[in-house]
């Protein structure tokens, strides 16, 4: 599988970088100079950015501590390549072999990485890029073109309801005949144009998942 791998010399720039890039695995040392990994770890659970962390130290009696940032594991630097296999091919396993196919893989110029299709709400075009709303109020940028990502996603039940926006149909909560309502209560425009297709892709997608109608 491909990933994107990048190296943070200290806390600091990590924190810096985790609001516009998402990570799905941090490997944490304990002992950092400016902010220690135990700290940092608990912060960004704290913003919800929806990262594992898995922390590396050679101070086992420090284990205990790092509890409360709900660690997906911890690596020993005495047991390091042996402990680092088991903890990322369990995490292979738990979080994205169990993912029931829902990850998809954007490659961008800056990169590739990996998102889970359930957790994106809907897609905004802004001017030269789009943004991602995912679960949870986060977001995410990213340069790739509305007709690509409604390529990409069409398989994953999104309906593109305007030339500007890319709706997941799990999120659907009303549909009028020139806007849509998200669950989170988002109301987004429905382009004239498109509301008989977005209609019609709707009641296709609410039959396959069992969705009844009332009225």
């Amino acid at each position: 599988m491909d990933v994107q791998v990048d190296l943070f010399a200290t806390a600091k720039m990590l924190f810096a970088r985790i609001d516009t890039l998402e990570y799905d695995l941090l490997f944490l040392d304990i002992n950092m100079p400016d902010i220690d990994g135990i700290t940092l770890g608990k912060k960004i659970a704290e913003i919800g950015a929806g990262t594992d962390i898995v922390f590396v130290s050679s101070n086992l009696d420090r284990v205990f501590d790092t509890f409360e940032a709900q660690p997906f594991g911890f690596v020993r630097k005495s047991n390091f390549m042996q402990d680092l296999s088991g903890v990322v091919e369990r995490y292979v396993e738990q979080k994205i072999a169990g993912k029931d196919g829902t990850l998809v893989e954007f490659k961008e110029n800056s990169g590739i990485f990996t998102l889970d299709a359930d957790e994106i709400e809907y897609i905004e075009c802004f001017r030269n890029m789009q943004i991602m709303h995912l679960s949870g109020g986060r977001e995410k940028k990213i340069r790739l073109t509305m007709d690509v990502l409604e390529s990409k996603l069409s398989a994953y039940d999104f309906i593109r309801i305007h030339k500007g926006y890319l709706v997941n149909c799990a999120c659907i909560k009303r549909i009028d005949r020139e806007s849509l309502t998200l669950k989170s209560s988002v109301v987004l425009p429905v382009g004239r144009s498109r509301h008989k297709a977005v209609l019609d892709a709707y009641l296709k997608y609410a039959r396959i998942h069992g969705i009844s109608f009332i009225g």
